[in-house]
């Protein structure tokens, strides 16, 4: 069999080719790890050069992820950065409150600024505010910005110690400047009106939209010249109250109650508060302050007709022992045989013979309240009985250790010995002078704005402007 040399040269070249497309499949086929089998274990064979080549594109890999989370740290920290002064408002403002454990500088500082700006704003501040009075819950407007290079800069400080006082610590060329001003304050008076229950009136004003410490307020002043619980029908009632607003319409301190008014069994009551020198109370259409009133129904009676004192209650030096000791009581001068009258009602609770208050009667009254005479020459009643209000319980001597007649009172309350003048009773006062014109014109201001309880059908609120 001839074979030609051109057949062999066929066969070769068909060879190569083949060769070469195997080879191609291999270089340019993704590998396929079959299920099951470890994909490191499967590419271990893989020789040097592979794997430092793996390794080398793992590095720019990896360098590349860290380049990111570098980048995308330094926009972390930008933005951290930029929330410090961020939570302020569009005005460069931020307020916080004064949290217990706090301090203005930890405060301050706390938001990033700069430890000098901070003792300096402090250092301003103090010399027209102690910062001693800072207290839980005050509340601190912080004024800062940033400049060019994204620093955080102190621009200045305010506070309210009060409702009235406003203190400004203001940036200037020199440091810091700090000025107390006083805070427009606007006033706004408002009526409310209605029908209150006599068996429960503090719920049934709720119930009319009246503010708790107004009602609070009411009740107490009206309860000196009426007994609400005694009227057999539903009450009707009128109150003004006064709030308080700064410039930005916030309201800035509790309300308080101008006026009060009920019917009660037909016949029209009225209170008004008023504000003279020092004092506060309520004072009724004629001028009579009700807080002297209500001392005058409630209190206890004089023991003696004539009320001589000739040593107060508290520390004195005993006129016997020439010791600096506390007196109990009161001693009032009079005559042996004095009649000596029952404070108030209640029952003899001692009546005899006792150390060195000699003859000596207790009688406890009701509540918490207990009165004693001391010295007696003579006791009229006995352990257990009941006496009444101003009734003779026994004359004035000098039995026990004395120097000579007179009556030793006490008054007791809860146990304890408290000074028997602030219990005898008193006349009720009026204002008079200066006082009485003011409270006249005031008056004069507030009826002018009373609705009249002749018309209270419904419960109903009004607005009024009152400065």
């Amino acid at each position: 069999m001839v074979i030609r040399k051109s057949h062999y040269t066929s066969v070769f070249l068909m060879a190569l080719a083949s060769t070469i497309a195997i080879t191609e499949y291999m270089m340019y086929t993704p590998t396929v790890v079959p299920e099951g089998v470890d994909e490191e274990f499967a590419t271990s064979e893989e020789s040097d050069d592979s794997i430092e080549a793996t390794e080398e594109s793992e590095n720019e890999l990896n360098s590349g992820e860290e380049t990111d989370k570098n980048a995308s740290n330094s926009a972390e920290t930008a933005k951290t950065q930029k929330t410090a002064v961020d939570p302020f408002s569009p005005r460069g403002e931020k307020e916080v409150t004064i949290n217990n454990g706090d301090t203005l500088a930890s405060v301050i500082g706390s938001l990033g600024f700069d430890k000098t700006d901070v003792y300096l704003a402090s250092k301003s501040l103090s010399k027209v505010f102690n910062l001693r009075n800072l207290k839980v819950g005050q509340k601190i407007l912080i004024k800062g910005s940033r400049d060019k290079a994204g620093d955080l800069a102190l621009t200045g400080l305010e506070i309210r110690p009060d409702y009235k006082t406003k203190v400004v610590v203001s940036k200037t060329d020199s440091g810091y400047n700090s000025e107390k001003t006083d805070v427009p304050v606007k006033k706004v008076v408002r009526s409310i009106s209605g029908t209150m229950s006599p068996k429960s009136p503090a719920y049934s004003l709720k119930q009319c939209g009246v503010m708790n410490n107004i009602s609070a307020d009411a009740l107490r002043g009206i309860s000196q010249i009426v007994n609400i619980k005694s009227s057999k029908t539903p009450i009707d009632f009128e109150f003004l109250y006064q709030e308080y607003y700064d410039e930005d319409g916030h309201n800035i301190r509790k309300p308080e109650l101008l006026y009060a008014a009920v019917l009660v069994n037909g016949k029209i009551r009225r209170i008004y508060k008023f504000s003279y020198g020092k004092s506060s109370d309520f004072i009724d259409s004629n001028g009579m302050i009700l807080s002297t009133l209500a001392k005058s129904r409630s209190m206890l009676t004089q023991p003696l007709s004539r009320m001589k004192v000739t040593s107060r209650f508290g520390f004195r030096i005993h006129p016997i022992s020439g010791r600096r000791k506390g007196h109990t009581g009161v001693d009032l001068s009079a005559p042996v045989g004095t009649p000596i009258h029952a404070a108030a009602s209640g029952v003899v609770s001692k009546a005899s013979y006792y150390a060195g208050y000699g003859r000596y009667v207790n009688i406890r009254h009701s509540g918490t309240i207990s009165t004693a005479y001391g010295h007696l020459s003579r006791i009229v009643v006995r352990s257990g009985q009941h006496v009444s209000k101003g009734q003779i319980i026994g004359y004035t001597g000098a039995s026990g250790r004395v120097t000579g007649a007179h009556l030793h009172y006490e008054v007791i309350k809860n146990g304890r010995f408290i000074n028997p003048l602030s219990f005898v009773k008193q006349d009720p006062q009026k204002l008079t002078g200066d006082s009485l014109y003011k409270f006249n014109q005031f008056k004069k201001q507030i009826n002018l704005q009373v609705v009249g309880l002749s018309q209270t059908k419904n419960k109903r609120a009004k607005v009024h402007k009152f400065s």
